[in-house]
């Protein structure tokens, strides 16, 4: 064992050095040296706790190298990103500066200004920096600069650890998995956490959501952990909405709104009794209410500049817009922000080519993680287990409701709405794995089916991009064809039923 701990406190002190050395060479400042000491630690503490997390919580081979690639690959997709956007990228400062968001580039420049004037820390939650209106990143960014970078402005620090704050809440969510639905799935989940598009590419940038991914991760693991240990639960559970809320208080309420209700069937719900479930369910629908009241005046105000934003934006938004009326506008504008980002556009826009690649790879990544939320829908309802049954709803019609959610907030926004979808990606994660592993062992044809049905969908829509972008081609009017599309989709859906009914006729036929 001691030999281990030898051997991998090297791993992490060479990989350590060798982050050092790139920040030294691409963040050099007036003292190389002192870029090169704290990224070495950064990068080597930061490894060393993820090694410990995952001797401590039990992991397997599979999920310490899922854990390890957590963080390597959005280390060096963000490393990539940074050498290559001033090259490739679009003549803006963002991306001339290294930055992929906008958002990123505002906040993180605020946070080295502020890191350099001497001014306290808590100036971050004053009106004066507009480019974090909770403060709580930047002030910790700023305070990262003050501590490990006083000299020069280097956003490699700031990388390292969006990329560890991923990487942390994977253990955490493995077990929480495990403990419920077994090995196979945590190591499913584990993977696709890992994985996730959306989520590497945020975990490459200087952004609040990676942090809030890993905490509402570690966060599960304490609703699991209640009937082992309530001390520790109630601790890790707080600690994780205290850092929630100095990121942001409403993506922290949003998160704990969730938690309550998996607290609740995970915990309270399978050893109540009748009056006291009836009781339960009456007080969540009572803060479910609440908690739409309190809110909705800010999600309309806040959407309906959103979605100005996105038709003033898009000539083509804004035709088909008036051609469906008023009355039909929120919900297309909803629809076409929960498609974001759109695969066909991404595939068949005449952008520069380092853009596409990304687009086209968060793309991939939602159009494979939907098909498998509708194939948990349709396949929780033979679910032996009550338990895992309730469970496995809510955690689709939570996903499903944050999606509506973000949409109505971002406005279509091919970048805010992926990115605050992002924050319930583990309500998401979790049936996804579920449903992909059932259908193999109950060798269900849905998701294949669903599949199919997405990709005549795209086929459909790259030709109607493609008219519109390249060439002088016919095109559909874009209703006919969502029309036809319906109607393959209906063909494909209950074609499906009917065969699984003949099908199962014939078998019943056999067996007599």
């Amino acid at each position: 064992m001691k030999k281990l701990q030898r051997s991998f406190l090297l791993f992490c002190g060479c990989l350590g050095l060798l982050s050092g050395g790139l920040v030294a060479w691409l963040n050099p400042g007036r003292q190389p040296w002192i870029g090169f000491l704290s990224a070495a630690l950064l990068t080597g503490a930061g490894l060393y706790l993820l090694g410990w997390l995952w001797r401590k919580l039990g992991g397997n081979r599979a999920l310490g190298w899922a854990i390890f690639l957590t963080f390597l690959l959005r280390l060096s997709l963000g490393v990539f990103l940074f050498i290559a956007l001033p090259v490739l990228g679009y003549d803006e400062d963002p991306t001339n500066a290294g930055y992929l968001y906008l958002d990123a580039y505002r906040r993180d420049s605020d946070a080295w200004q502020l890191a350099q004037s001497g001014a306290p820390l808590a100036s971050a939650f004053q009106a004066e920096f507009t480019t974090d209106q909770y403060g709580g990143l930047l002030s910790f960014s700023a305070l990262i600069y003050r501590v490990f970078s006083p000299d020069a402005h280097r956003p490699l620090l700031i990388l390292i650890l969006t990329s560890l704050a991923s990487a942390l809440g994977l253990p955490f969510l493995w077990q929480v998995v495990r403990k419920r639905w077994g090995e196979k799935a945590a190591n499913l989940s584990a993977w696709f956490y890992a994985l996730y598009p959306e989520s590497l590419v945020l975990g490459a940038a200087q952004m609040r959501e990676p942090m809030l991914i890993g905490l509402s991760a570690i966060a599960a693991w304490g609703v699991g952990k209640w009937k082992d240990d309530r001390r520790i639960s109630v601790l890790t559970l707080g600690i994780s909405f205290l850092c929630m809320l100095f990121l942001s208080f409403k993506a922290a309420g949003a998160v704990a709104a969730a938690m309550a209700v998996w607290f609740w069937l995970e915990n309270i719900q399978p050893n109540a009794g009748k009056g006291w479930r009836i009781a339960g369910y009456l007080l969540l629908a009572a803060l479910i209410l609440a908690g739409v009241v309190f809110s909705w005046p800010w999600l309309v105000d806040s959407s309906k500049y959103d979605i100005y934003l996105m038709e003033s934006s898009s000539g083509r938004v804004q035709w088909e817009v008036e051609l469906i009326g008023e009355k039909y506008r929120a919900p297309f504008l909803i629809g076409y922000g929960a498609a974001q980002p759109v695969l066909p556009a991404a595939i068949m826009y005449p952008g520069i080519p380092i853009n596409r690649a990304i687009s086209i790879f968060r793309s991939l990544g939602w159009y494979l993680l939907v098909p498998l939320l509708i194939a948990a829908f349709l396949l929780v309802w033979k679910e032996q287990s009550r338990e895992n049954k309730r469970l496995l709803l809510y955690f689709v019609a939570v996903s499903v409701l944050w999606i509506i959610v973000s949409s109505a907030r971002a406005g279509g926004d091919q970048w805010d709405n992926p990115r605050y979808r992002s924050i319930f990606l583990i309500w998401m994660l979790i049936p996804a794995a579920w449903a992909y592993l059932t259908t193999l062992e109950r060798r269900s044809p849905w998701l294949w089916r669903l599949l199919a049905l997405e990709a005549v969908y795209i086929a459909f829509f790259i030709q109607w991009y493609l008219s519109r972008y390249y060439a002088d081609m016919h095109r559909m009017n874009f209703w006919p064809m969502v029309r036809l599309l319906g109607g393959i989709g209906f063909a494909i859906i209950f074609g499906g039923l009917l065969f699984d009914w003949v099908s199962a006729e014939v078998r019943k036929k056999r067996a007599r």
